[in-house]
């Protein structure tokens, strides 16, 4: 599937936060470069994790009001449509097939994947007809049912991130496309039980990959298990435990979800930490921490996701222990950016996870999710200064 127009080329005006689209020299990219990544992205995020991720992209770079990260409970403001997400839910929609439970079918796909969808899914609705509304909540909730009820698990519970008709398998990918998706529904529905779920899931899911280091393992159980310690894994499972806090924190229920967000702080200052001890000569992270993975290549795309999930780790909680090293991966992430094309260079091909890429539509998403994470970190530090 492919999915388009994505993104309009016009400066986005629907910004809350005037720091987008300062000079280079301020620490962002040049919206000229934003737009060339938005470009690629258009180009060719047409999986499911993908497409969701780059939903997430356009939420918290364009229309901040409406993501996890605002402090504005569901239904976000109505002062700003997302008409980017709305066009694209709608896209996906249109493509869905009725006799499926799940917000996109894929033939042997990743039964966690197409949840990556739903936060965009779950806002969409909120700003769409009544009719549209009530077929978007029932698609969404056909797709919680299905992870909850059809998927199969672990001995413990936990949710295989494969399909039903596989044995269970775990990967650290899973936290980013099904907790967060859990979360928002329970706030998008006012029950409180599925953000007590999310967050159930990502501790089995550490309980499973967490490595003595702090790092997470790739994949575990299953078929074709990867032990190593993959850099996007590491993103993916703090990026995804930090949206779950963010929509813990901004709920109606914040105050009984303590202990649960203090756990999600510790577990992702344990990933970011791990991550950080292997920042290389170039400034970026390789694609593996450890050496038996034998892939050490350096890699610009998870380097981007987890210099984000430093900065939303800040924003969150004030812990800017990791910030001056996110600075320094942050540097050599934009420096990464070809600015005549937009691709983010060098890149782990998202297929193939020891290959090297030039190109990544993750790398693509990864990057607007870190000038959305740096933008609002200075903005909110800026404004905590003297």
């Amino acid at each position: 599937m492919h999915i388009s127009p994505f993104f309009a080329a016009a400066t986005v005006a629907s910004l809350s936060i005037a720091a987008y689209g300062a000079p280079v020299s301020s620490g962002l990219l040049s919206d000229s470069v934003v737009r060339l990544i938005e470009q690629r992205l258009d180009q060719s995020a047409t999986d499911t994790w993908t497409a969701g991720t780059a939903m997430e992209a356009l939420l918290e770079l364009e229309y901040p009001s409406c993501s996890v990260f605002s402090s504005s409970p569901y239904p976000p403001p109505s002062d700003v449509t997302p008409s980017k997400v709305q066009s694209l839910v709608e896209t996906w929609a249109s493509e869905r097939p009725s006799g499926t439970s799940q917000l996109a079918y894929v033939n042997g796909g990743a039964a966690g994947d197409p949840p990556a969808l739903g936060i965009g899914w779950l806002v969409a609705a909120a700003f769409a007809d009544p009719a549209t509304n009530a077929t978007y909540m029932s698609q969404a909730k056909q797709q919680v049912e299905y992870l909850l009820d059809v998927v199969p698990r672990s001995a413990d519970g936990a949710i295989s991130h494969r399909p039903p008709d596989e044995p269970v398998s775990l990967w650290a990918d899973f936290v980013s496309m099904v907790p967060p998706f859990l979360a928002y529904f329970g706030v998008a529905t006012s029950d409180q039980s599925y953000l007590s779920e999310a967050y159930n899931q990502i501790k089995l899911y550490r309980n499973h990959l967490k490595s003595d280091s702090g790092a997470w393992k790739h994949i575990v159980l299953g078929d074709g298990q990867d032990p190593g310690l993959w850099n996007t894994g590491n993103g993916w499972a703090a990026y995804g435990s930090l949206r779950v806090l963010a929509t813990m924190q901004n709920s109606e229920w914040a105050g009984e979800f303590t202990s649960e967000m203090g756990d999600l702080t510790a577990w992702v200052q344990e990933i970011v930490g791990a991550a950080f001890q292997k920042i290389k000569s170039d400034r970026l992270l390789p694609n593996y921490y450890d050496s038996a993975s034998g892939s050490s290549f350096s890699d610009a795309s998870g380097s981007a996701l987890l210099a984000a999930s430093a900065y939303r780790l800040a924003q969150l909680t004030g812990d800017t222990s990791f910030v001056s090293k996110a600075d320094t991966v942050r540097t050599a992430v934009f420096a990464a950016v070809d600015r005549s094309t937009g691709w983010l260079a060098p890149v782990v091909n998202p297929l193939s996870f020891k290959a090297q890429a030039n190109q990544s539509p993750e790398g693509e998403a990864f990057v607007l999710l870190l000038q959305a994470a740096y933008r609002d970190y200075a903005a909110g530090a800026s404004a905590r200064r003297p």
